[in-house]
């Protein structure tokens, strides 16, 4: 908007003596940057990530100010893939909020708007309605001490095409937000754009159709419902099995597995309380450590991609994953399946997983407890709400797993109680999985636990010649995964890992 259109609103359109606003983007986007700019706090740091909708109120300017966070979606991810308690977290914010009178759409300036991010954006924007885009107003948020505000418009015109396109579908609503030389005038010319928005929809706020909201508030109390239901049956059960846990196992073997980028080596670490570089795991890799006076052997193995099919992963990939048995002989006592929280586990997801993991045998199952990781972003107060939102796939394989799930956020290395836990939960699966073979502690035989068969000496041999052959897949499809990776494994920059898959082993 103009600085002519912008006095004529301050002149026409009559000020509010309160202002409604949700704060909605992608992960990462400094929403939280935005409240504090509007707030007029000079910390506008990023701060944690919002994983769950918060109300924030501060009279700002004469007017009573009531802003609600709403948590990020992956900025390259489609409305399918993201989280289904994430969607139901965001229309949620309408019950902290009601009648908004503005939706302020944040945009980091500082990373690259693609057509990727463009459809991401309508589509996860337009879980409120296709009319959310007459109520919403784009910020662009930015960091540049150099950088005057009355560059915006060169800042805009140099974002490319597909920001431009988001722009036009909020009416050409936009402010550009540097927030680290924030000033007054320019919140004043933001509740000043509001005003106007109001007063162009004659007074009305925004009003999401009440049937849908209605129907996503029911799904999200059935969700809480069942996920209590889960929570007590594993609880119940746990403290069933306690009661025959006497000893620790002086030692624990443990195979990790899943997909790329999901956090297997940061399991790794967390564990064991280590600093192991953070790289694509292109071999198994047995690292060792102690636990509460036990030693525990963990095998990190490659993973495989997202949706891929078993026929889609290299030989190599496949040949490594079967190896991982025989590196910690006689067996392993549990295999660790990782997965991220919240995202949505598909049904293709759910196949690519079970045919990976049953290169290990079709009983790998009774081995296997599903970790989940990142739970610092995790958009639901319990997992059990995460795995009962997500629907059938997910319930799939953690009922296949018999209700072994545990949750570890790799972000809190000091805290040894999650880490305890899991070795807990390790060994009473172990114990139960003795019982069915022999009275003592396991020693897993090849022909009943159906691990695979031990390599040979030349099959060794073999192995240290195999290379990881890139995925057979399209660009496209490679580029929305690795887009996020600096963000969930740590690489310095995407070219970074690129190269490093692309390297022979």
């Amino acid at each position: 908007m103009e600085a002519g259109e912008d006095s004529d609103c301050h002149e026409n359109c009559p000020a509010l003596p309160e202002i409604k606003a949700i704060i909605v983007g992608s992960k990462a986007e400094y929403k939280r940057s935005a409240a504090k700019t509007i707030f007029g706090q000079n910390d506008c740091k990023m701060g944690k990530e919002i994983v769950k909708s918060e109300m924030k109120q501060k009279t700002v300017q004469n007017r009573s100010v009531t802003l609600v966070m709403t948590p990020g979606w992956w900025r390259s991810f489609t409305l399918a893939e993201s989280a289904k308690f994430l969607k139901m977290e965001i229309v949620h914010s309408l019950k902290l909020c009601p009648d908004p009178h503005a939706f302020l759409l944040i945009i980091n300036l500082h990373k690259p708007f693609t057509v990727m991010h463009l459809n991401s954006v309508v589509e996860h924007m337009e879980i409120f309605g296709e009319q959310i885009w007459n109520h919403t107003i784009v910020l662009l948020m930015y960091d540049n001490k150099e950088q005057r505000n009355e560059d915006s418009k060169q800042l805009i015109e140099t974002a490319g095409d597909e920001l431009d396109i988001v722009i036009k579908k909020c009416g050409n609503r936009v402010h550009v937000f540097n927030y680290t030389e924030s000033k007054g005038i320019n919140v004043e010319k933001l509740f000043h754009e509001i005003e106007r928005l109001v007063a162009e929809h004659q007074g009305q706020c925004y009003e999401i159709d009440s049937e849908l909201f209605e129907d996503m508030e029911k799904k999200r109390r059935n969700v809480k419902k069942q996920a209590e239901e889960r929570e007590i049956q594993v609880k119940t059960k746990m403290q069933t099995l306690k009661q025959h846990l006497t000893d620790n196992f002086p030692e624990l073997r443990i195979v990790l597995m899943g997909g790329n980028i999901v956090g297997k080596t940061s399991v790794m670490n967390t564990i064991l309380k280590i600093e192991q570089e953070k790289t694509v795991t292109k071999k198994c890799v047995m690292t060792e450590g102690e636990v509460d006076k036990r030693r525990v052997i963990l095998i990190d193995t490659p993973g495989w991609w997202p949706y891929a099919s078993v026929k889609e992963t290299s030989e190599s990939v496949k040949q490594e994953i079967m190896s991982s048995v025989s590196m910690c002989s006689p067996g392993p006592h549990a295999v660790l399946l990782v997965l991220q929280s919240g995202v949505a586990f598909t049904e293709a997801q759910r196949r690519s997983v079970k045919e990976h993991m049953e290169l290990l045998g079709r009983n790998v199952w009774k081995y296997c407890i599903v970790v989940f990781t990142r739970s610092d972003w995790m958009v639901t107060n319990t997992i059990e709400e995460h795995i009962e939102s997500e629907g059938e796939a997910l319930q799939w394989l953690i009922n296949k797993c018999e209700n072994r799930y545990h949750v570890l956020n790799y972000m809190e290395q000091g805290n040894r109680e999650q880490v305890r836990e899991l070795m807990e939960k390790v060994e009473m699966m172990a114990r139960e999985n003795t019982d069915l073979l022999t009275p003592v502690e396991a020693v897993m035989e090849e022909t009943d636990s159906g691990w695979g068969s031990i390599w040979s000496d030349q099959d060794k041999l073999e192995r240290e010649s195999f290379t990881l052959e890139p995925p057979k897949m399209n660009e496209e499809y490679i580029a929305k995964w690795l887009e996020n990776t600096e963000i969930v494994s740590n690489y310095r920059n995407l070219s970074d890992f690129s190269k490093d898959i692309s390297e022979d082993v």
